[in-house]
């Protein structure tokens, strides 16, 4: 006989509600496309790439919480191309606010800061982020998004501790069976 009587009770699953600002950390899950150690992930029709994100709360009340985007980075149509853009928006002020960096900051060392060598480089990077609430469409319940990363010229703005997390690059871009299987 199994006894769960004693295991804990299920927690809330209702989403994060729209407008709250939490420290995130983010994990990029690889997507086994493109040359910067496959972490892109291609669209199911094959016309843009994007970067699969995950976004967990490391504090307060939603603490252990997370939500997932998928960051259009580039395509072959218009929207593709607005949405690459937003993307980079946001991408570059997640940098400036887990690195500190005013946006308005045209310094070198604020230019050399927002830098990054692959896009898996921002696994485990931490940052302020306001986090919105997406409408469910087509039967789907409503889902978490990102608004904006907060930025230090913002006064919800805080340093958020940064982790030392094992070379992005040294993850596996794709499974493979293993030769006992």
């Amino acid at each position: 006989m199994l006894d769960f009587n004693t295991a804990p009770t299920q927690r809330n699953i209702d989403p994060i509600p729209h407008g709250t600002i939490a420290p995130l950390q983010v994990t990029v899950r690889p997507g086994g496309y493109g040359d910067d150690g496959a972490f892109l992930k291609l669209s199911k029709d094959g016309r843009s790439q994007g970067l699969d994100l995950e976004f967990t709360v490391i504090d307060g009340e939603f603490a252990k919480r997370k939500f997932w985007v998928l960051f259009t980075l580039n395509g072959d149509t218009d929207g593709h191309q607005a949405a690459a853009k937003i993307s980079g928006t946001k991408i570059r002020a997640m940098i400036e606010s887990a690195r500190g960096i005013k946006p308005d900051d045209m310094s070198p060392q604020a230019a050399e800061a927002r830098r990054v060598k692959a896009y898996g480089d921002l696994d485990g990077l931490r940052f302020i982020g306001k986090i919105g609430l997406d409408r469910g469409r087509d039967g789907y319940e409503p889902k978490n998004s990102l608004i904006a990363a907060i930025t230090p010229d913002n006064k919800s703005w805080l340093p958020v501790a940064q982790i030392s997390t094992p070379a992005a690059a040294a993850k596996p871009a794709s499974f493979s069976k293993p030769a006992w299987a």
